[in-house]
């Protein structure tokens, strides 16, 4: 397999799954926006105010002392976000408190609800607290921004006022003890006016630039809610889609399931109708004009494709499981055989739950176990079928009474001459058997028949059932014509609905006349 086709069945197998489970990812895309936009509306309006301190780092006492600025070395980034740190204190908080008033804001709550970011291109801090009040948002981001000028004011002038009192104090113990003339005494005094003068001239190194203003809404915003939910929830429910069908060991559709037996799809066909005692009914002979019988029409035809430069004189039609139309299946087409002019011999080798004498509706009578153990001759058990404008015939050899042991009678010598005996007799043997799984006569039938056909209704199959079946049909000697897709939908397949006229179903007498002995 190349890499383009690769990658085109990678896309098909993703599409599929966003096909098969639409309504659970369009229920998501919808449900969730949906539940954050109600919970949007019903939140309580959330304001935020911002202001804005410009940062300097000029010392002019630095300058005028000649003693080197100990940042001066450090990048402009890396003292902005420290600067951002420093805000964080608790200490400002504090003074934020207790000036917007007793009950308020506590210095814990401002600062779970302020915060600080910082401008990439400007030394500039940005304030910013959220509050349900407008009014006290932008008056809170104001105060915070103030608060900070100041704490960085009293830590730049730190230095210099504990030099200053220490030299005051030095100063008045000199006075007390009367030593207040000497040269000690005035280099202080010259030293204390030095000091007064560097904590004069030191300059602040943070600026409000722009106090808030009008405090904006920030939250909530449903409409930006409901489109950002809307991209998570699409993405939640691919998601969930992907998951779920990871989980799924169901087989979905026709491609899955004819790459997994490894055999061709021959025809999808839709379920049968129903008849009045609510058992399943032969569209053939129900409503041989619908589109039912025109799906078993093309699969007629596509087995007499398959057919072709083959000798073939006998078909097995089988299953994985139970109950998947299998002798719904053989039955019409049987009927579709028969309409075409063909000689068709119906044989039901499913002696453990044989049902072609409640298909087609006939009275107990001997079956192919008599014929086999000898108990009962051919002609004797065989049931023609009349069918109205048909060239063709169909003969019926229907179970009988089951033997005790099916899996011993299937291997018998005496059943593949009787099936010799019915292909020299007709043109197609069309034989009825078992699944494939859980008991061996289909595939001991199999020896027996010249091609097979499998029949499979995805909603009861698992992929297990699929790779065992596989596994089953491998050695099996008979030709793998292909299978049947059964229980379809109309207009989700082909072989059915091109426009045919529907002719209304037969009375019940009507149909019982059409099956003679």
């Amino acid at each position: 397999m190349s890499e383009a086709t690769g990658q085109a069945a990678a896309l098909h197998h993703y599409l599929g799954v966003a096909r098969r489970r639409k309504w659970l990812i369009l229920a998501v895309a919808v449900f969730v926006p949906l539940a954050v936009v109600v919970v949007s509306l019903l939140r309580s309006p959330v304001y935020e105010g911002s202001a804005k301190v410009l940062l300097s780092r000029q010392n002019l006492a630095s300058r005028l002392t000649g003693i080197p600025e100990p940042n001066a070395s450090v990048e402009e980034e890396t003292v902005v976000k420290t600067q951002a740190q420093v805000a964080r204190v608790p200490a400002i908080a504090r003074g934020v408190s207790r000036r917007l008033g007793p009950g308020t804001m506590s210095p814990q709550q401002f600062l779970e609800s302020s915060s600080v970011s910082t401008s990439p291109e400007a030394e500039i801090l940005t304030f910013h607290v959220r509050d349900g009040d407008a009014r006290v948002a932008a008056r809170a981001a104001t105060l915070y921004a103030q608060q900070y000028s100041r704490y960085r004011r009293l830590q730049d002038t730190a230095s210099l006022v504990s030099a200053r009192r220490g030299v005051e104090r030095h100063i008045q113990e000199l006075r007390d003890a009367g030593e207040d003339s000497g040269a000690l005494y005035n280099s202080l005094l010259n030293r204390e006016q030095q000091l007064q003068t560097m904590e004069t001239l030191q300059t602040s190194n943070t600026t409000v630039i722009e106090a808030a203003g009008d405090a904006q809404q920030v939250s909530p915003k449903p409409l930006r809610d409901g489109v950002l939910a809307l991209l998570v929830g699409a993405f939640f429910g691919l998601g969930l889609a992907f998951l779920l069908e990871a989980l799924d060991t169901r087989v979905h559709d026709a491609r899955e399931l004819e790459r997994a037996l490894g055999i061709p799809l021959l025809a999808r066909v839709p379920p049968p109708p129903r008849r009045d005692d609510g058992e399943d009914a032969v569209a053939m002979l129900e409503q041989p004009e619908g589109g039912q019988a025109e799906a078993f029409r093309m699969l007629r035809t596509n087995v007499e494709f398959t057919l072709l430069d083959r000798e073939v004189s006998s078909v097995m039609i089988t299953s994985a499981l139970e109950e998947e139309g299998k002798s719904t299946t053989v039955a019409n087409l049987a009927l579709a055989f028969a309409q075409a002019g063909k000689r068709v011999a119906l044989v039901d080798l499913d002696l453990r739950r044989p049902r072609l004498e409640q298909v087609f509706g006939l009275d107990q009578a001997p079956g192919v176990v008599q014929v086999v153990l000898g108990q009962s001759s051919l002609d004797e058990a065989r049931h023609r079928v009349s069918i109205p404008d048909c060239a063709g015939a169909l003969e019926v050899l229907t179970c009988g009474s089951p033997p005790p042991n099916p899996g011993e009678f299937v291997a018998s010598r005496r059943l593949p001459e009787l099936l010799a005996q019915l292909a020299e007799r007709a043109d197609l043997v069309l034989v009825d058997s078992p699944p494939l799984l859980h008991v061996g006569d289909a595939m001991t039938l199999s020896a027996d028949v010249d091609a097979m056909v499998v029949v499979a209704e995805p909603k009861k199959l698992r992929q297990g059932a699929v790779e065992e079946a596989r596994r089953l049909l491998g050695p099996m000697r008979a030709h793998k014509l292909g299978f049947v897709l059964t229980g379809a939908e109309q207009g989700k397949g082909y072989g059915y609905g091109y426009g045919y006229g529907h002719r209304p179903p037969q009375p019940p007498a009507e149909r019982k006349e059409g099956v003679a002995a």
